[in-house]
């Protein structure tokens, strides 16, 4: 038996490592290009953008390496079906429960190993990438400001600029609509020849250098009334929204950026102040739920492959797909409607994994009576036809 569950080990591996590698690459790619332009356009150097790759992947491997389960599983299965393997596995007498009980071993230790990794590794990642794209913002703050685009990331301005050097953050043709703090405010607009942003690391601050240009000034109870004022240089202090700036925001960490423990001592300092901790509480189970998806994948993935058409070698790999499309819009939305209230915590993230483990734990008890449930009976029938 030793001998069978270590070559179901050995054949799980290789697809598990690709299955791995492909669902990672496709979820980075568009990070991939998004982080391209920082070294092309922005003149970040190509260490510090590996380093926010990095830090991307723990966030991606959370999510692959469930998918990776079921096909693996799946891809292992059927083939060990459509080579006739198990037939002969049982006509030796070996029944397909101890192969079945090592993959859910496999499955179970992959599942612990998975919420450790979400709870201590994914939050850290989670961290450390935010806050090396902040200082990548603070050193090249220009990364904001975007030609020919209106942009509203500083409080109480609206930018606009004709164009923009990305290595030297020169700006040409910069348009300022200064927002007033009170309704009654008088309505700014500064236009200047060229600028420059200009990060203040020490203070956590930008300012906004203006050159050759003028302010005009026009009050909102009387617009034709407006005056003008020229300058040949003049400054602009700045801060980003959402405090993008601030020191104590930046290494305030958020849900996904949190552990179990402190999500639970949050929860309780939100109920305490009356907040609402619906979101905390989604992120808590979520932290849990995902992981186990490696042990739900596994228990449908194994019936399903044993009992798909042997003549259909891509069958595996379209049920594969399905699952593992269904199996994220159900998390996605459960999310949303966990977040909103419109559902309990705990059953919008584990719901998906309820469902797929039932049908699983109703796959194998027909696979190990060897009597498939008529739907896949059907599906045989229609395979030979």
């Amino acid at each position: 038996m030793k001998t069978l569950q270590r070559y179901i080990a050995k054949e799980l591996f290789f697809p598990f490592i690709m299955g791995v590698t492909i669902f990672t690459f496709i979820l980075i790619m568009d990070k991939i290009f998004t982080l391209s332009d920082l070294i092309v356009k922005y003149g970040v150097s190509v260490f510090t953008v590996l380093k926010l790759l990095i830090f991307i992947l723990p966030a991606t491997f959370a999510i692959t390496v469930p998918m990776a389960c079921l096909v693996a599983v799946m891809v292992v299965f059927s083939r060990l079906n459509a080579d006739n393997e198990i037939t002969a596995m049982k006509a030796s007498g070996i029944s397909p429960l101890p192969m079945l009980r090592s993959i859910i071993l496999i499955a179970s230790l992959l599942t612990i190993g998975m919420i450790l990794f979400n709870n201590t590794v994914l939050p850290n990642a989670n961290l450390a990438y935010r806050n090396l794209y902040f200082d990548i913002v603070r050193q090249r703050a220009a990364i904001v400001i975007r030609e020919h685009v209106f942009v509203e990331d500083f409080d109480g301005y609206v930018f606009r600029v004709d164009s923009k050097n990305p290595i030297t953050g020169e700006l040409k043709g910069v348009m300022v609509l200064v927002r007033g703090q009170k309704p009654n405010d008088p309505v700014r607009t500064i236009v200047a020849k060229r600028g420059q942003l200009i990060s203040d690391s020490e203070n956590r601050r930008v300012m906004l250098k203006l050159e050759q240009g003028y302010m005009q000034i026009a009050p909102k109870k009387d617009p034709d009334m407006f005056s003008r004022i020229n300058f040949n240089t003049t400054f602009l202090d700045l801060d980003i929204k959402r405090e993008l700036f601030n020191q104590k925001k930046e290494i305030k960490r958020g849900a996904r950026e949190m552990s179990m423990h402190d999500i639970q001592l949050q929860i309780k300092k939100n109920q305490a102040e009356g907040k609402d901790i619906n979101l905390l509480r989604v992120e808590y189970q979520k932290k849990m739920s995902i992981p186990f998806a490696c042990l739900a994948f596994v228990l449908i993935g194994a019936p399903a492959g044993i009992l798909a058409p042997r003549s259909g070698r891509y069958f595996s790999y379209f049920i594969a797909v399905m699952l593992i499309f269904l199996y994220y819009i159900f998390i996605s939305l459960g999310e949303t409607f966990g977040a909103d209230g419109r559902m309990h915590p705990f059953l919008s993230m584990w719901l998906p994994n309820i469902i797929l483990t039932g049908a699983g734990l109703y796959g194998l008890a027909w696979v190990i009576r060897e009597h498939p449930p008529s739907p896949f009976k059907r599906l045989r029938r229609v395979s030979r036809l």
